[in-house]
């Protein structure tokens, strides 16, 4: 594929997989009469992966663009799409033929290992880099973080969560986040541009790198935001009803 073709065939890609997933969550929904604000918060999900697949096209163009675009996938998109399946169908992942996949896509420590070894290192300057000077890289990358975001907010979540105890996974979801924020925190406070294909590049909105770079620490933090929200809830939760939830 030459890197002239590549952006037409990425953005067909995210498209026919959106499709494919808003075709399959329809007709699931449509059987079990799934209540309407359900489907609408999927579909949000569903429309929010094309935008944000489409600010992964030119990485270079702005570290703020590029990672809006990662966190929205991670940290957006991935609950809402859980979201749009009822607590008691989340459930059922646990049981029959779906514990064939559930013991390791909803087990804690493999959505912790998966979630936490993607945060650091898709920002290693190694990663990162590479995904700049060809934006064929960040493609995956962007998957990448989407199925680590959903692997995490399934354990913060009732029916999906595998973890007995609402403050366990409190305590696990802060753990989980962490990370990320401390990476937020130094992109924020670093006095120099960490990754140097930005340090010869006019950002949008005439950023300077180093601003640019600020800002993106900025957009990390907010978007990480939800995920110590809901963990800190989850705390103080008490565990009575929890088999009743509708959410």
């Amino acid at each position: 594929m030459s890197h002239a073709a590549w952006p037409l065939a990425a953005a067909g890609g995210w498209i026919a997989l959106a499709l494919v997933a808003a075709g399959a969550y329809g007709w699931r929904a449509w059987r079990g009469s799934w209540a309407r604000w359900r489907v609408a918060v999927f579909g949000a999900g569903v429309a929010m992966t094309v935008v944000a697949a489409r600010g992964l096209d030119d990485p270079l163009a702005s570290m703020t663009g590029y990672t809006a675009a990662l966190m929205v996938l991670g940290q957006v998109v991935s609950p809402l799409l859980l979201l749009g399946f009822p607590a008691g169908v989340r459930a059922g992942w646990h049981r029959g033929r779906n514990r064939i996949w559930a013991g390791w896509l909803l087990d804690p420590w493999v959505a912790f290992a998966v979630f936490v070894l993607l945060t650091v290192g898709i920002n290693l300057p190694g990663v990162f880099e590479t995904a700049l000077a060809d934006a064929l890289f960040s493609a995956p990358i962007g998957l990448l973080v989407l199925v680590g975001g959903l692997l995490v907010w399934a354990q913060l979540l009732d029916g999906s969560r595998a973890i007995g105890r609402r403050w366990v996974a409190g305590i696990w979801g802060w753990f989980a986040g962490l990370p990320m924020m401390v990476i937020a925190a130094v992109w924020v406070w670093s006095g120099h541009v960490l990754y140097t294909p930005y340090l010869d590049v006019l950002c949008l909105w005439n950023l300077s790198p180093l601003d640019d770079q600020h800002y993106a620490g900025l957009v990390m933090f907010a978007a990480g935001l939800p995920l110590q929200l809901r963990a800190a809830w989850l705390l103080i939760m008490s565990d009575e009803g929890s088999g009743a939830s509708t959410v």
